[in-house]
């Protein structure tokens, strides 16, 4: 056992420790052809004393992603402890736990509903990645005990998302949400080495949204960043048989199209009207008054020949998100898919989403990806007319439907209410019968 009489010498010898055993630890998981260990090495990775937990990962306004270590937990830790806690944080990068959180905050003004949030969701993310990999109930550093967050503390089943356990904990257990959630989504109010229950910090991923004007913007910079992590990563493996089920799915997620080609599908249905729409054009001359021009004595036309014609290749796309409670978030996030395979394929199209239960419960247009609002309204019955007659008014081309059928029947409503093209997109296990003679009906696979 060595003292150090020199306070300022042993502080250094624990950060060099603690970063070379980092270091050291993800250099031993890709030697061994680990995942992790590929992934890990792309991110900076950076000494915060402050961090009440051994580890965290911390979003950077710029969009990139930091792991933060505090060398006075770590200096406590074995190395299987260490590398538990590595693969806990991997595995909310995997899942975009992140960016998730920020897009639920973006527009909460309330900071007190804020934080019940930001700790609600905290919670769930962690029991939604506790139940992917084996990880002991309990862990001890030093003499503190460090308690695991599992589902069963809140009489709920393994493997789900973490927004269904974001949904289902409950809110009424204020008193046990504060014991399990402590320092979880506070920024500051920590001291040095000071305990948690959380054997990773989940305050750094709110730490920095002061400093950004658009919540949403950072939250797309964040996924794009940590998607091409992950699918360098995964490209490095050698024995991609070796990776745990659920790594594989996520990044099968990352590389595969969406489910339905929907950019082809409203290509075929507008071709015709992109060949025969046209808008003023004022660089160009009109034809029709070419031959109806008065020249005067200064040779200079008295009737102007501009503007003219020009093909418009723009159309307008509405896109319904059926929000009621019979849709699931993946069945809703499909829909938002759709609007990402249709702005990457067409700079010229507008797209416009309207998110409708019984009613329209918002309505905003998409110019770009990060304009996506994933904080989703509703969840009450299904009445889709509204939105229908909306879209009409609108003067939508074309108008995709994301629904499980299960509405209002608007096979008996007047033709002239509803937009010129329906493509109706059914959940694997929905209903045609309220909506088959008023538009195409696409399925989506199981």
């Amino acid at each position: 056992m060595i003292i150090f009489l020199n306070k300022n010498i042993g502080e250094r010898m624990t950060q060099k420790n603690a970063s070379e055993r980092i270091k050291n630890l993800i250099t031993e998981f890709v030697f061994k052809d680990s995942y992790w260990g590929y992934l890990f090495s792309r991110i900076n990775r950076t000494e915060d004393r402050t961090i009440p937990s051994p580890m965290g990962v911390c979003p950077e306004i710029d969009g990139s992603i930091t792991l933060l270590y505090n060398p006075l937990f770590i200096d406590l830790m074995n190395d299987p402890f260490l590398k538990v806690v590595i693969e806990h944080e991997g595995i909310h990068l995997l899942n975009n736990h992140i960016s998730r959180l920020l897009r639920i905050i973006s527009n909460e003004v309330n900071n007190l509903e804020k934080n019940k949030k930001i700790k609600k969701w905290n919670l769930g993310a962690d029991c939604a990645v506790n139940t992917l990999f084996e990880i002991e109930r309990t862990y001890m550093i030093g003499n503190d005990e460090f308690q695991i967050v599992h589902p069963e503390r809140f009489n709920l089943p393994e493997r789900k998302t973490a927004e269904f356990y974001y949904e289902n904990i409950p809110d009424e257990n204020e008193q046990q949400m504060k014991q399990l959630g402590k320092e979880a989504g506070e920024n500051g109010k920590k001291n040095e080495g000071g305990s948690s229950n959380n054997i990773d910090d989940h305050g750094s991923w709110t730490k920095n949204i002061s400093k950004v004007s658009d919540i949403g913007s950072l939250a797309s910079r964040l996924e794009q960043y940590v998607e091409q992590a992950l699918e360098e990563s995964y490209n490095n493996v050698r024995r991609k048989g070796n990776l745990p089920g659920y790594v594989t799915e996520r990044i099968n997620e990352i590389l595969s199209p969406p489910s339905v080609p929907y950019y082809d599908i409203i290509k075929k249905l507008v071709k015709g009207s992109r060949l025969t729409k046209y808008k003023r054009a004022y660089t160009r001359i009109n034809k029709k008054r070419v031959y109806s021009f008065f020249i005067d004595q200064k040779n200079l036309p008295i009737i102007s020949p501009f503007p003219g014609k020009t093909k418009d290749f723009s159309f307008n796309i509405t896109i319904i998100l059926d929000t009621s409670g019979s849709m699931s978030l993946d069945d809703i996030m499909e829909g938002l898919s759709a609007v990402k395979n249709i702005i990457e394929n067409d700079k010229y199209c507008k797209t416009t989403i309207i998110e409708n239960d019984t009613q329209i419960q918002k309505e905003y247009e998409i110019k770009k990806l990060n304009s996506i609002q994933y904080n989703i309204r509703g969840r009450g019955g299904t009445i889709l007319l509204p939105a229908l007659i909306r879209c009409r008014e609108l003067k939508s081309d074309v108008t995709l439907v994301f629904t499980d059928g299960y509405c209002d029947d608007i096979n008996n409503v007047n033709r002239r209410l509803l937009p010129k093209r329906i493509i109706w997109i059914l959940t694997n296990n929905g209903s045609n019968n309220m909506i088959d003679k008023t538009g195409y009906i696409v399925r989506l696979p199981k």
